[in-house]
């Protein structure tokens, strides 16, 4: 009988964990408040361990089951108070850099400030401004984008680097549910009509080859030339893991640092109230914490943008947690902009790198969806081809942009070279 009381006390807590994870999130889906929802979670969690407690107690001898219900419920207690205790620690804010030299604030007529910074063209001819839209989403790293994609400027032209809302130096959103692509989009209008240019030539990396992409669909007018370099999906798709690939690449240290970070029980909570409700997640982890724990992580999995034995770019001081998960947690589904794209006659080029953690897949998307658009193949570089090899980057995209022929070879085909090593 012994032997069946633990298997059902264990078995108690098991259903007493699912009961309170089922009450706090059902919870969390009515009110944002933390008070409520926590305590939602708790009741559940109590109401079946104390039933459990007494349905495995109530043959016990009076003395021998008030002292089973004080051990049981001690260790329920347990279960739940050091996690619990564990939760109510916050790490350190973000540090609070300097902005580069030259940065501005827009405010655009929602109030939202975005943090800008223009680098104006240098010699050589002038032609349609350069905008950078940097990856993530919630990835802003201006302090060190500015140095490399600012050189762009030698071909004559006004560069553009903005950080995208919630992430960097630009407003967080007081309700996380405003955070998504279409956002992105539409304040990537603003900034076109702030800089005043009838059409911009866009360089998007990452997502921000995703924004550039749904940009060039909705406005095909105010686009001249576009670069997509390491480019995110296309067509976002829901409940899409491709972005975790660059863990897989880590050593075991990396992944163990990685996991740490992410199983902490209040990360945990914070990430999957995401999924529930944006908004209660807000509710419990602000800003702030959240920017932080999701600085830690990328900086812990940043070797795995790279190829091995590239240097490991400097890790962003603020990206945007918020504007980084809302969206890719998103369960509605992204228009499909690749009709649209088929009609567009704007010149395009792709960089992809040699062991990039996206897949080539989406590489050939884009050049099936835009007509004419070219691929450029760096077979040393990972994800991050603009940091790792700048210099060759630079002279392809200024080539690009100025209609230079290209210094380094396009590659012809859909498949990739036999010396790809990224994901396919």
């Amino acid at each position: 009988m012994t032997v069946v009381r633990i298997g059902g006390a264990l078995a108690s807590l098991i259903v007493g964990i699912a009961v309170g994870w089922s009450a706090l999130f059902g919870t969390a889906r009515l009110t944002t408040r933390p008070a409520a929802f926590l305590t939602a979670g708790l009741l559940g969690y109590a109401a079946v361990t104390v039933l459990a407690a007494w349905l495995l107690t109530r043959h016990l001898r009076p003395e021998a089951a008030a002292r089973a219900r004080v051990i049981g419920g001690a260790a329920a207690a347990a279960l739940v108070l050091l996690p619990a205790a564990w939760t109510a620690l916050t790490p350190g804010t973000p540090r609070d850099t300097p902005p580069p030299v030259g940065t501005r604030f827009w405010t655009l007529p929602d109030g939202v400030r975005l943090a800008v910074l223009h680098v104006p063209g240098r010699s050589g001819a002038p032609g349609d401004p350069v905008v950078f839209l940097h990856g993530g989403p919630g990835v802003a790293d201006m302090d060190h984008d500015a140095p490399i994609l600012g050189r762009l400027a030698d071909t004559g032209r006004d560069v553009w680097l903005y950080d995208q809302v919630g992430a960097g130096r630009s407003s967080r959103l007081a309700d996380p549910t405003g955070y998504s692509l279409e956002r992105d989009v539409a304040d990537l209008e603003q900034v076109r009509l702030r800089i005043g240019a009838p059409r911009l030539a866009l360089v998007g990396h990452s997502y921000g080859a995703t924004v550039a992409a749904t940009y060039l669909a909705r406005h095909p007018e105010h686009v001249s030339r576009v670069v997509f370099s390491s480019p995110g999906r296309l067509v976002p798709e829901v409940g899409d893991v491709t972005g975790t690939g660059m863990v897989g690449r880590l050593d075991l240290r990396h992944q163990l640092g990685v996991l740490a970070t992410a199983l902490r029980p209040r990360a945990m909570l914070t990430y999957s109230l995401v999924k529930a409700d944006p908004r209660a997640a807000h509710a419990l982890s602000g800003d702030d914490e959240m920017d932080s724990r999701f600085a830690t992580m990328y900086r812990q999995s940043a070797p795995g943008l790279v190829c091995p034995g590239n240097p490991v770019p400097a890790a962003p001081e603020r990206p945007g947690f918020y504007a980084n998960q809302v969206p890719l947690n998103s369960t509605r589904p992204a228009a499909d902009i690749r009709p649209a794209l088929a009609r567009v006659r704007v010149p395009a080029l792709i960089i992809k790198g040699g062991c990039d953690y996206l897949p080539w897949s989406i590489a050939t998307e884009y050049r099936r969806s835009i007509p004419g658009s070219g691929l450029v193949y760096f077979d040393d570089c990972g994800h991050q081809t603009y940091a790792e090899r700048p210099d060759r980057f630079l002279a392809v995209v200024s080539a690009f942009l100025t209609g230079a022929p290209s210094p380094w070879p396009t590659w012809p085909g859909l498949t990739p070279p036999s010396t790809y090593r990224g994901a396919v």
